[in-house]
């Protein structure tokens, strides 16, 4: 069973994605504004969101859905608490603290944990194991490689990322107004020009701190494709717009 889950991951990574979402009557935006939006392309595109405009086109019960299920926000107050946490801590706050000792003994390692992260341990113990799954499936990627050059840079791109489709979700809600979400999207990409020199190290760190998150599972593999296609499709924010 485990060869036949392998191949079908390594198949999904063969797919090629044919486009990305746009609306066609989408307002003008700046060169500044388009790739601050582009920093969430990747989750953009996992849930079939416009990727040129603030509004993501959803309708408003998956908005909803998307708010309530996967990150708890029932209201503005939610909405502000949770692009703030990704904004100022996020699972960069885990990831910096475990990545040195991720491979130690788990023993030891485990133990080191107790004192680093406390009541929280048992998560950082599942991120270390969910990392240790991905480097032995792709350590050696051509695409994102779970390999120490690229891991010691961190995971900043998995909390910017999201942070940008939450901020569009919490505005078409009505919980954020326009001006508000986009100060939140330029801050984000602010921040990412400033640990990263261009798009593919981006989707490097965004893999990776998904693969931390969630371990070499299915959705990693669609992610994969869709961080690779952005770099091929013509009609790719990525390849029509400079990093910086």
């Amino acid at each position: 069973m485990a060869g036949v889950f392998s191949r079908l991951k390594q198949l999904i990574r063969s797919f090629i994605v044919k486009d990305f979402l746009k609306n066609l009557r989408a307002p003008s935006m700046s060169e500044s504004e388009q790739k601050a939006l582009a920093i969430g392309l990747i989750n953009s595109e996992q849930i079939t969101a416009y990727v040129n405009c603030l509004t993501t086109g959803l309708p408003k019960d998956r908005i909803l859905q998307l708010l309530t299920e996967s990150w708890k926000i029932y209201e503005k107050a939610d909405a502000y608490d949770r692009i703030e946490w990704l904004q100022n801590e996020g699972h960069r706050a885990y990831y910096s603290k475990l990545y040195p000792l991720y491979k130690l003994n788990p023993d030891i390692r485990n133990e080191q944990f107790q004192t680093l992260f406390e009541e929280k341990t048992k998560k950082a113990i599942q991120f270390a194991d969910n990392l240790l799954e991905c480097s032995a499936e792709w350590g050696n990627d051509g695409f994102a490689a779970f390999n120490d050059e690229n891991m010691k840079k961190g995971i900043l791109a998995w909390d910017l990322g999201r942070l940008v489709v939450i901020a569009r979700l919490s505005f078409d809600m009505g919980y954020i107004d326009e001006k508000t979400a986009w100060g939140f999207i330029k801050k984000a990409y602010e921040t990412a020009t400033l640990e990263y020199e261009n798009w593919k190290e981006f989707a490097v760190s965004y893999l990776i701190g998904r693969g931390m998150w969630s371990g070499d599972n299915m959705m990693l593999s669609g992610l994969y494709v869709i961080a690779k296609g952005a770099f091929t499709n013509h009609g790719s924010p990525w390849k029509n717009l400079s990093f910086k």
